[in-house]
């Protein structure tokens, strides 16, 4: 321990042998006076040291043996002072002082710990408590560990309810529990993403993402964190109803407008080729907003629920190659080659008509926004998680970064002036996140600027049975 005096042990057997050989030495001084008259003065004292030296000698040994699990703690406890000596100084240096030190800081160091584990418990506790999202936590078996105020007043659980149950047992609701079950077989770090319905206390939307979270070094559970979004929901939809309504308003007036129009452009006798200059722009700015009126009518029906799928096997390389050839003189115009990558056995599940869709959207952009000796190129791949994977690269102009996070959103345009010579209405991309959205896939965009954009998005995989 210190390095400066001797060991306790070693302390300690010293002076018990100096102690056990004074003993002996007194006892042959008594022997002497007993025995003088029959023995020498000087063989009597030499046989009387003798004999206090082999004492010394076994009081030493005996020292040794009897102190040795004093040793042991007084090693142990050297270590435990190591760090605190240095925090705390002591003045007291014999033989079973650093002992005492020890059982102090035995006592005194888990009493502190014991209270900042407390103090952290009580901090996170709060933090829970006062949180306006639920959370719940599972362990490894599926029984929920912790459920927070925010999650029973979602859910509508009582409190009662709740820890060392199962989340079925808690929730009631088969499909959640039936999908957070399938998030923890799946062998990954990812959140999962969901949002369900729910009817007890009163209708609701919640919107569910479960992801892995260590327990132990051995362990697993999982983590629950719900948000109730229905107002939000019930916001969108009032949105949606009010861009629908207007629009229905908007195309009688629009379509009367173009028929005119039409009627005089088909007139071949025209005051001046100035009249018809003028008239063909506002038959091309009619139809502009005709597309528009129509891009709005249709986002309006996948947000409010109105588009209803009809969903069937479907050979996507075939499908690829048919929506390719559509825009094969559009890109002979510029160069640009269309290449289909995509395997040959590989299926979706999905409606014709709205992946047609998709992909019209998808491939429309890319043929506008690549230029001259440009490639755009199809491919596809199967996921672990039974999906397929369907991009969409184009080499292009890219999107800038600023932009690429929402270059969703309805009417937004990276270059707004540039955008409308080429006739988009923007809101080709927002309406291929809907319809993506509601086949239970996801839209993922890839972009750099100058260098291409690439589009990936996830649909349900099915086997395709093999031709007669």
């Amino acid at each position: 321990m210190n390095q400066e005096t001797p060991a306790l042990k070693d302390r300690l057997s010293v002076r018990l042998g100096l102690f056990l050989g004074c003993m002996m030495l007194v006892g042959m001084v008594g022997l002497w006076l007993l025995i003088s008259s029959g023995v020498t003065g000087g063989a009597l004292w030499v046989g009387g040291l003798g004999i206090a030296l082999l004492g010394f000698l076994l009081g030493l040994r005996l020292g040794h043996r009897l102190l040795r699990p004093v040793h042991e703690i007084d090693t142990h406890a050297a270590r435990l002072l190591e760090g605190w000596r240095r925090k705390e100084k002591t003045t007291e240096d014999d033989e079973l002082g650093s002992l005492r030190q020890a059982l102090d800081y035995i006592t005194a160091y888990p009493r502190t710990w014991v209270q900042e584990l407390e103090s952290e418990r009580t901090k996170g506790a709060s933090i829970l408590d006062n949180m306006t999202e639920g959370v719940i936590a599972l362990d490894g078996q599926g029984y929920v560990i912790l459920m927070n105020p925010a999650a029973r007043r979602i859910l509508d659980v009582a409190q009662d309810r709740g820890e060392k149950h199962t989340l079925l047992e808690v929730v009631r609701d088969r499909g959640l529990a039936d999908w957070v079950e399938m998030c923890q077989a799946l062998d990954t770090s990812e959140p999962c993403k969901r949002e369900i319905e729910s009817y007890s206390p009163s209708p609701r939307i919640i919107e569910v993402n479960a992801m892995p979270m260590p327990l132990s070094s051995e362990r697993r559970g999982f983590l629950l964190v719900l948000h109730d979004i229905t107002e939000l929901r019930r916001l969108e939809k009032v949105r949606a109803e009010f861009v629908a309504n207007v629009s229905h308003e908007l195309r009688t007036p629009l379509t009367a407008i173009k028929g005119y129009l039409e009627t005089v452009l088909d007139e071949t006798r025209l005051e001046s080729v100035t009249h018809r200059r003028f008239l063909e722009i506002a038959n091309s700015h009619a139809e502009r907003m005709g597309r528009l009126i129509d891009d709005l009518l249709n986002l309006s029906d996948i947000e409010t629920g109105k588009v209803v799928l009809d969903p069937t096997s479907i050979s996507l390389e075939g499908f690829v190659r048919d929506v390719s050839a559509m825009f094969e003189k559009d890109a002979a115009k510029k160069n640009v080659k269309l290449v289909n990558r995509v395997p040959p056995d590989l299926g979706v599940q999905a409606d014709r008509d709205r992946l047609s869709q998709i992909l019209v959207n998808l491939v429309d952009n890319a043929v506008k926004y690549t230029p001259q000796g440009g490639t755009v190129s199809f491919l596809a791949v199967k996921t672990d998680t039974h999906q397929v994977r369907i991009t969409v690269q184009d080499t292009g102009q890219g999107i800038p970064p600023n932009d690429l996070p929402r270059i969703t959103e309805r009417f937004y345009r990276v270059e707004k002036a540039r955008s409308r010579v080429e006739g988009g209405t923007g809101l080709g991309l927002a309406i291929v996140k809907h319809l993506v959205q509601l086949h239970g896939g996801a839209l993922h965009i890839e972009s750099e600027y100058g260098k291409g954009t690439t589009i990936e998005f996830l649909l349900p995989a099915v086997q395709l049975q093999p031709a007669c």
